[in-house]
């Protein structure tokens, strides 16, 4: 999974990420990066959609469990992190994550070499198919009601298909 797009997540431990996606009937995924603008800077605001197909509901509850609480995880090289989980609104059983990285908690965390982000990842199951979306941006061009928007378009498009 970490080799699908390994930028999408904190710390998926390789070993038992493949146990779940092996048990839970791993057939496909793919990733879909979107940017905001007229032309591509890497620090505009991103979506990244994933979509993972198992082989069944239960196993792809599985794998929202393990992508959810890998958006959880601190990140290993860094405590300058806040991370704190939201509701979803209009997606069943929809879960969400905010990450956030700011100038102040870099510098007080003494890693400068990090960058300030905000991050909001909203997953959901249908059926046997696990998705996600993950809207990542510099502190305060994103926000949680945007990350809710998109996913309730995902939703409303994919959900049943």
């Amino acid at each position: 999974m970490t080799a699908i797009a390994p930028d999408l997540f904190v710390d998926l431990d390789e070993e038992e990420t493949t146990a779940v996606l092996q048990e839970a009937g791993f057939t496909w995924a793919a990733v879909d990066p979107r940017f905001f603008g007229e032309t591509h800077k890497g620090t505009a605001p991103h979506v990244f959609g994933t979509i993972i197909e198992l082989q069944s509901e239960d196993g792809a509850r599985r794998v929202l469990d393990l992508l959810e609480a890998d958006s959880m995880k601190p990140c290993p090289e860094s405590c300058a992190v806040q991370i704190s989980d939201f509701d979803v609104d209009d997606i069943p059983d929809g879960r969400g994550v905010h990450r956030l990285s700011t100038a102040q908690l870099i510098k007080t965390s003494g890693t400068p070499d990090q960058h300030p982000f905000d991050s909001y990842w909203i997953g959901f199951t249908d059926g046997s198919i696990v998705y996600a979306v993950d809207l990542h941006g510099r502190p305060g061009s994103v926000s949680e009601e945007q990350a809710q928007e998109i996913a309730a378009d995902y939703y409303d498009r994919l959900a049943g298909s």
